[in-house]
């Protein structure tokens, strides 16, 4: 067999050849790996601000720590006064015969005043997720001698409320602790007949409306604000909500607004339709 001469020159070729053929194959894993990592054209791109931690329901906020003390806490003397509860559910267009839920409702405060407004025709659900609340409301509607009070056990996604039933919803002092806002809202509504209204009863100032403001402005997403964190207070704003993420993610959930009223100050009403 005949050898051929050797050559550098063909193993200078060889070798660059191999090393383009490297350099190819370098820049094509680059350039895919990329692609793979960049974001698409067609969404919007996220500022660094923008919260990482969504919940599963779409949530971007944290919520207060849930309430588990005494179930006669919030029952001061003059609390009619301060809610101006009358006027909420003229609003809510709560009459006689009304089917209404007390969505969170603790110890069962706003649940009496709601039977006493839908009177023997009507039905009031007293809705919470620990049973000692819903035992608590049960007891104190027999003692109380309310009949159209029915108690309802849910959890912190699904309030557990009859379908396309409900004349109005109420949300007192609550809805910040929902652990999974949008989809108890889902829930809720679902639970509405049409025409129905849901108010949320909250607390604000306007710092934090004004923090609520600028951070949906900057970012797209609703928080409490730029830089979202708790501030390790739960006598402060982790038990306050800007009305406008409360406005914001009702629509969000699907319901119209109708309006939103001051209560005496730092409470207001959320008004929406399904």
């Amino acid at each position: 067999m005949t050898r051929r001469p050797f050559s550098f020159l063909s193993i200078f070729a060889g070798t660059v050849a191999a090393l383009s053929i490297a350099a190819t194959l370098s820049m094509a894993f680059r350039y895919n790996a990329a692609r793979r990592a960049a974001p698409s054209q067609a969404a919007p791109s996220k500022t660094s601000d923008q919260n990482s931690d969504v919940k599963p329901d779409g949530t971007a906020r944290p919520t207060a720590q849930s309430w588990t003390g005494s179930p006669l806490e919030f029952e001061y003397a003059n609390r009619d006064q301060t809610l101006r509860i009358q006027k909420v559910m003229d609003l809510l267009k709560i009459k006689r015969g009304s089917r209404v839920a007390d969505v969170g409702a603790g110890g069962g405060w706003l649940s009496v005043r709601l039977a006493r407004r839908v009177e023997a025709s009507g039905l009031v659900y007293a809705q919470e997720i620990l049973p000692k609340y819903t035992q608590f409301i049960a007891q104190r509607a027999r003692r109380e001698g309310f009949q159209n009070i029915r108690t309802i056990l849910g959890t912190t996604d699904n309030p557990k409320l009859p379908a396309n039933s409900l004349d109005a919803v109420v949300i007192l002092n609550a809805y910040h602790e929902f652990d999974k806002p949008l989809a108890m809202l889902r829930q809720i509504r679902a639970s509405m007949k049409a025409g129905a209204r849901l108010g949320f009863i909250e607390r604000d100032e306007p710092a934090l409306r004004r923090e609520a403001q600028e951070a949906y402005a900057k970012t797209g997403v609703i928080k409490r604000r730029l830089g979202e964190r708790s501030d390790n207070n739960p006598a402060t704003d982790d038990h306050r909500l800007a009305r406008e993420i409360v406005q914001r993610e009702a629509a969000s959930a699907g319901f119209k607004a109708v309006k939103t009223v001051d209560l005496e100050a730092p409470f207001y009403v959320v008004v929406v339709q399904r």
